[in-house]
């Protein structure tokens, strides 16, 4: 006879460590299909799902009831935007860079932010054990960091180094997956180091990590996750209580940073690596970047608001001339109007409530919270939300472990 319980708990398991090792095609060779292996790849999830869907609904019942209201929010955005997404790509045939298939492109969308939302309702979130996820987690994102920083320091991703900077391996892997990563790694780490009752190896095991993760979201050269790490750094402390640290801690982290940058970057040139160059002439020689402090986004941000008042009932497009607006708040109003601008705003301001109930309920979850933040702001300063799977794993991780745990 099937253990149901059993059999639902592990799958559980491995669709949750899929979707956040989904970052690993960042290390597939440059000529590898990308679009391809993402959709088999999603595939495979997408049985895993109706695997758990049949195994619940045979054995007679559902743990628990849906997420409250916000649960009609986030079904009314997620299909207003697929209904864009669908239009702009399939329709008006819109040309852009990062996924050039217009079918891929729609398809990945689908599977990263529809199907995890209905699909993740019939999860047995009594069945998951965090301290084991956060554990798993850390060494996937761990796998990956070591792969960043021997790039880094072999020089390898120099060989696809832009005009601004950057350097790009293949469609996701630049100077922004490699600082998130990092950004990630650290959290992570800090988070299982303060988890009471871990052995001594986790300990250990966090420290080299936060070594790690701070190594790459430094070296990466990428602003936005360095950012989304000092925003985090806030969070982390104001949920651990430490409310008092926040006017004292986190100026003296950026001081150190400023001072330390120009000896890293020294270092990194050491090894013929310019990698941290677009971030120190951010701060210290602004005048030397093509694109500015900014890298354009500014006048992407303006096309952008000016593209909503063009049509704020219906929205415009997700893009600006193939580019995506690098902001989700520009985007969500850009390409859904104020309809959707608002249905974003209200889902992004209730997860967040409940990211910080779920961390100060219970320290476990300090994680998963403190990823969705990290996400938020990634969403803020780069991608496109059809771009960007962990933003609304992390979003569904908040909103379904809060309702679980109400």
């Amino acid at each position: 006879m099937l253990d149901r319980e059993r059999i639902i708990r592990c799958l559980q398991w491995l669709l949750l460590l899929a979707l956040f090792a989904y970052d690993g095609f960042t290390y597939l060779p440059e000529e590898s299909n990308f679009a391809l292996l993402k959709s088999a790849y999603y595939v495979l999830i997408f049985i895993g799902y109706i695997l758990i869907v049949t195994l619940q609904t045979r054995q007679g019942h559902i743990p628990f009831r849906r997420p409250g209201r916000i649960s009609y929010v986030i079904q009314a955005y997620i299909w207003l935007y697929f209904m864009r997404l669908f239009y702009d790509f399939m329709i008006v045939g819109v040309q852009q860079e990062i996924v050039t298939n217009p079918f891929a492109a729609v398809f990945l969308y689908a599977n990263a932010a529809i199907v995890p939302f209905y699909a993740m309702y019939f999860f047995r979130w009594d069945l998951i054990d965090l301290r084991k996820l956060n554990t798993t987690i850390l060494l996937i994102f761990l796998i990956m960091g070591s792969v960043s920083m021997y790039y880094i320091f072999s020089g390898r991703a120099l060989e696809y180094l832009g005009s601004d900077g950057r350097f790009m391996g293949n469609e996701s892997m630049d100077t922004i997956a490699f600082g998130h990563l990092g950004t990630s790694l650290t959290l992570l780490a800090i988070t299982l180091f303060h988890q009471s009752g871990i052995r001594l190896w986790h300990k250990l095991l966090s420290i080299g990590s936060i070594l790690v993760g701070l190594f790459i979201t430094v070296a990466a050269g990428s602003r936005g996750a360095i950012v989304a790490l000092l925003v985090c750094g806030l969070m982390y402390m104001y949920l651990r209580g430490h409310r008092k640290w926040l006017f004292i801690g986190i100026p003296v982290l950026m001081l150190v940073v400023y001072l330390a940058l120009p000896i890293l970057n020294d270092v990194l040139i050491s090894y013929n690596n310019h990698s941290m160059e677009r971030l120190y002439n951010s701060l210290y020689d602004s005048s030397s970047m093509q694109g500015g402090v900014t890298s354009n986004r500014d006048i992407l941000y303006t096309q952008g608001w000016h593209n909503f008042t063009e049509s704020p009932v219906i929205g415009y497009s997700f893009f600006i001339k193939g580019e995506y607006a690098h902001n989700c708040i520009i985007e969500s109003f850009m390409g859904l109007g104020i309809i959707g601008g608002v249905l974003f705003l209200w889902m992004i301001v209730y997860a967040l409530r409940a990211a910080a109930q779920l961390a100060l309920r219970d320290k476990r979850f300090l994680f998963v919270s403190l990823l969705f933040i990290q996400y938020v702001c990634y969403s803020l300063f780069s991608r496109t939300l059809s771009m960007l799977p962990l933003f609304w794993i992390t979003l569904y991780l908040v909103i379904y472990f809060r309702a679980a745990n109400e």
